[in-house]
């Protein structure tokens, strides 16, 4: 980066604050997501308190629960909340202990009775420039200077909420000069396909999903023939004019089936390497992923910090959740998608994977004027995930954030998150009145972003 980064002095001070929490507590209850900004903003939580010898207890949940939040902070002086809370405050503020909020969701007021680190507080977007686990390392090199080292879960967390693909903005590129300034974070180019041997390479992508090459070895064998790559080296082996023949064979077949140029730039967003582990974050964030999906968050959490066995478990994990999801997408491709007025949808086979797929069939298979909406069905209630594009958002007017929180409330159920990725529940029963109802929230939307513009 040419200039430096700096951060709003407010946005500094608060986290002087959250730091004076954590030197003055004895016990912390950390409570975060269990996805992979949660579970990375949690290491490194737990690695900072760790290193201050505070006691402390953690854990991961899929969301904020205020029954088993009051009963956990029991015998704890201190509570810290990551990837979720901002929009809880009511709850945090009663709980008779301090509270430090580290959340990047766009909230609805501040707190002068919590320590309350939201980015959109400070003028950053929460969406794209600053996640829980840049926060978490915010707080934890504000803490201590030597906590610089644990920028590697950090990027982890911010490559898995998928905050790097249009460059580093915000929060994150404040902690990017800092990390690459100590040696602890390389930013490398970006690449269409992943390390390893190329067949095996591109029969498991789905990022990019490739029709009628992901999931299909022979389409894998055809596609090297016409690319003249005989060998099944790993990509970064091949000569300079194979990777070009690769390279421009892939992106013709992804303008065929609709991908927009935007979504070819960000494939290959630049990629971010930790030195001191020997991992691109990207595949970090996978592993850990796939530890909260399948339950294991605990594996996720001990691997970020350290656990060599726990790590083993983690990339196993990782490979298992990678051929789910492929089986995934090729059967709702299969299918194909179901198309309402202002937004595409599908019901998900598998739930386990339903938001990843969801986002896959956004980026690379759907319409790519149109969000897409997943629904899984899980006991009695219908689990719903949505994705959409910068286009989609920024030119449009599409929040599905709020869209969600309406159109589920309306059918009764809750739902909510950010303009470009939320999700939500909805009971059995209620999806065609909620497909009818967030149809309508998205053309409002639309409309207004019309109406605002003339």
């Amino acid at each position: 980066m040419d200039e430096a980064v700096q951060l709003p002095p407010n946005l500094l001070m608060r986290f002087k604050k959250a730091a004076e929490a954590v030197e003055k507590a004895t016990s912390v209850r950390v409570i975060s997501h269990n996805d992979a900004d949660g579970i990375c903003s949690a290491s490194i939580i737990c690695s900072m308190l760790f290193r201050k010898c505070k006691q402390f207890q953690c854990s991961m949940v899929k969301g904020f629960d205020e029954n088993f939040v009051r009963g956990s902070v029991e015998g704890h002086d201190l509570l810290i909340i990551s990837d979720m809370g901002s929009n809880n405050l009511d709850v945090l503020e009663s709980l008779g202990i301090a509270v430090v909020v580290l959340d990047h969701h766009k909230p609805e007021r501040d707190s002068d009775r919590t320590v309350h680190c939201n980015p959109h507080i400070f003028g950053i977007d929460g969406a794209t420039e600053g996640c829980a686990s840049s926060l978490a390392l915010l707080l934890a090199v504000t803490v201590s200077e030597s906590n610089w080292d644990l920028s590697g879960a950090s990027f982890g967390g911010i490559v898995g909420d998928r905050q790097h693909l249009r460059g580093m903005a915000g929060i994150n590129a404040y902690l990017l000069q800092g990390a690459s300034k100590r040696k602890m974070i390389e930013e490398r180019p970006g690449q269409i396909i992943t390390d390893g041997p190329l067949r095996d390479a591109l029969y498991a992508t789905t990022e990019p999903f490739i029709v009628g090459v992901s999931g299909d070895r022979q389409g894998v064998d055809r596609l090297l023939a016409d690319a003249r790559v005989l060998d099944n080296l790993p990509y970064d082996s091949l000569e300079e004019e194979e990777k070009v023949r690769l390279n421009s064979l892939i992106v013709l077949r992804l303008l065929e089936q609709g991908v927009g140029l935007a979504n070819l730039e960000e494939l290959l967003s630049n990629r971010y390497y930790s030195p001191d582990r020997k991992v691109y974050s990207k595949d970090v964030a996978n592993a850990v992923n796939a530890c909260g999906k399948s339950e294991n968050q605990g594996v996720g959490l001990a691997m970020l910090m350290g656990d060599v066995k726990a790590s083993e478990r983690a990339w196993k994990l990782k490979d298992e959740f990678q051929k789910q999801l492929l089986a995934n997408c090729i059967a709702v491709n299969d299918r194909g998608l179901l198309h309402a007025e202002n937004f595409q949808y599908f019901v998900s086979p598998d739930i386990d994977v339903s938001s990843e797929t969801c986002g896959t069939m956004m980026q690379w298979v759907g319409d790519q004027t149109k969000p897409t909406v997943s629904l899984a069905h899980k006991g009695g209630e219908v689990r719903i995930s949505s994705r959409a594009n910068r286009h989609i958002v920024d030119h449009l007017g599409i929040d599905l954030g709020a869209a969600l929180k309406e159109a589920t409330a309306k059918v009764g159920g809750s739902g909510g998150g950010h303009n470009i990725a939320s999700g939500g529940r909805i009971p059995l029963g209620k999806e065609d009145a909620f497909l009818k109802e967030l149809d309508r929230a998205l053309g409002e939307q639309k409309r207004e972003k019309t109406y605002a513009a003339k």
